[in-house]
């Protein structure tokens, strides 16, 4: 298991460009995923390039050029 797969709510928000009390925000909303241990949330990195890959908005042209 990779070490650095697994990300603290700091490492994470780093990685997605957020600010730790959005992303705290989102965690509480459950619109991001995350893991529970106990009182600790990790975040799985492959899990949050899926989850930001689905946000990605394409320009109206894509499809047409």
């Amino acid at each position: 298991m990779d070490p650095r797969r697994y990300l603290d709510i700091a490492q994470a928000a780093e990685y997605l460009s957020l600010s730790t009390s959005y992303l705290f925000k989102l965690v509480s909303r459950r619109k991001v995923p995350f893991i529970k241990i106990g009182r600790l949330v990790r975040f799985d990195r492959n899990a949050l390039d899926k989850w930001a890959g689905r946000r990605q908005v394409l320009p109206k042209d894509w499809m047409t050029g």
